[in-house]
């Protein structure tokens, strides 16, 4: 974990054009993946702790998606929160830990026969666009080792840049999973508004020679471990 945190800090200044100057926080991303029977008892259970005093001040930005085509992984759905740095984070797991309409919530999700499967706590190394207006996006789970990591998140980058002068890009980013990384190391997404719009930018892109030698230069670098269609159905913003 030290070696693949150490990349982590070594490459957002490259990518993101940080200086030691302007060092900002850095977000966190925890996703929690699970099976759900019954989709619309998750979104009834989520509405009713976000009512409470304690979702009230729950300190991320949550969104919930469905899982569209998954391969053969058991999950359905999965939460998305974002938290600002590791403060809001701590205070998370704390309001979980004690709050009762949290502890009410989980037993909720139990009772309507969620299983979580998976989760994961990644970092954004690379991010363009505005993914909060995007909904639907294709996924790709790789396990990239930690020597190569800068040089398979420059490839992306440029790849994505390059592209960008022919393809209609909204949102896309490599998002490196620091704590969780059992089964990939990173996340690739591509995102758009609707499954039509997502459709014709993957389509765009497979064809756009910036592509090719993406895969080229990185096909050493790399293990697919799944792609993933993904559907984000309800966002649940910070209310404090």
């Amino acid at each position: 974990m030290t070696k693949v945190m150490t990349v982590l800090f070594a490459l957002l200044a490259p990518i993101t054009g940080w200086t030691d100057d302007h060092t900002p926080a850095q977000q966190y991303l925890g996703f929690y993946y699970f099976s759900a029977p019954d989709p619309a008892a998750v979104v009834s259970a989520v509405d009713k702790f976000y009512a409470s005093d304690c979702g009230k001040r729950y300190p991320a930005d949550v969104a919930l998606a469905e899982q569209i085509f998954n391969g053969s992984d058991p999950s359905t759905h999965f939460f998305l929160n974002t938290y600002e740095d590791a403060a809001a984070q701590q205070e998370a797991a704390e309001i979980f830990r004690s709050c009762p309409a949290a502890i009410a919530f989980l037993t909720e999700l139990s009772e309507s026969g969620v299983v979580f499967t998976m989760e994961h706590l990644s970092f954004a190394l690379v991010t363009e666009g505005d993914s909060t207006k995007d909904f639907a996006f294709a996924k790709f789970d790789v396990k990239v080792e930690p020597q190569h990591q800068q040089a398979y998140a420059m490839a992306f980058a440029k790849m994505m840049r390059s592209a960008a002068k022919d393809v209609a890009l909204r949102s896309y980013g490599n998002n490196l999973a620091g704590f969780g990384n059992d089964k990939f190391t990173n996340s690739v997404y591509v995102g758009a508004e609707t499954l039509t719009q997502l459709a014709q930018i993957q389509q765009a892109l497979l064809v756009h020679p910036a592509y090719a030698d993406f895969s080229k230069k990185t096909s050493g670098m790399r293990e697919n471990v799944n792609t993933t269609q993904v559907l984000f159905i309800k966002f649940y913003p910070r209310q404090q």
